[in-house]
């Protein structure tokens, strides 16, 4: 608002928040790979949807695209740190197959993060 109590227009805006950091699994040549993302929400209730924006130059889409399965792994507040890693660091030029115990679900085509609380495939 301004100083008279008038709204202000500031245009069109993404201000969900809190936005849920997630960290996203596929398997890429045979490896577990994780990445960062911040752009993650509800899409529909039943059957239970969710949505997931991945930036366009991520390593780890094209395999997605070809095995139309990866997971999503709600990291705790203790994981900061190499939640933040796995956004800075590009699994093309480095391992990421290691940092954490992976384990897969139902679909064996979606590596999962056992030491985060949640895990969806």
């Amino acid at each position: 608002m301004t100083e008279t109590g008038e709204k202000k227009a500031i245009g069109a805006r993404n201000f969900l928040y809190p936005m849920p950091t997630i960290l996203v699994g596929a398997y890429v040549n045979g490896k577990p790979n994780y990445l960062t993302v911040a752009f993650c929400g509800i899409a529909q209730v039943s059957p239970p949807m969710i949505a997931v924006a991945l930036g366009k130059m991520h390593y780890t889409n094209e395999v997605i695209r070809e095995n139309h399965c990866f997971s999503v792994n709600i990291p705790s507040r203790h994981m900061v740190e190499v939640t933040d890693y796995c956004g800075m660091v590009s699994g093309k030029k480095s391992d990421k197959s290691k940092i954490f115990e992976t384990f897969c679900g139902k679909l064996e085509k979606a590596p999962m993060i056992r030491e985060c609380p949640v895990n969806l495939e």
